[in-house]
């Protein structure tokens, strides 16, 4: 019966190690873009892309306004399919953030663009990612 046991918990770790290494299996495209405000290239912030399914992928944002977006390791890009879009920048993502006193709780961070590009359900911004193509995202944004 020991045996038996100990052959049963090697089985369920190399389950959990090997099975859970894409999450669900859903398959990834790269995926970049570039963030425009006010008909200037955004120099810093993010990006998030939610699928109808499986792990949401992220992308910093880079002086130039470029982003590659990430969803199990750096750069692998987004799930294939209809993603729901947010961008999200902060006074912290600006380096303009008040420090805060030891101790205190820090305050949420203020938002630099309007407040419905923050949101999946308000940003009215999607994107099909499409395996084998170059799939780039341009995001303009305007007060």
């Amino acid at each position: 019966m020991l045996h038996f046991d100990r052959w049963a918990v090697a089985v369920c770790f190399c389950i959990l190690l090997f099975g859970c290494g894409r999450g669900a299996g859903l398959d990834t495209a790269p995926t970049t873009g570039e963030v425009i405000y006010n008909g200037k290239p955004l120099p810093y912030g993010s990006v998030s892309f939610r699928p109808k399914a499986g792990t949401p992928a992220t992308g910093d944002i880079q002086p130039d306004g470029s982003f590659t977006m990430s969803t199990y390791r750096d750069g692998d890009g987004a799930i294939v399919g209809l993603n729901e879009v947010l961008v999200n920048v902060t006074e912290a993502h600006a380096g303009t953030s008040k420090p805060v006193d030891p101790g205190m709780e820090a305050p949420v961070a203020k938002s630099l663009i309007p407040q419905k590009y923050t949101a999946f359900s308000t940003s009215g911004i999607t994107f099909e990612v499409k395996k084998g193509e170059k799939n780039h995202l341009v995001i303009e944004l305007k007060d």
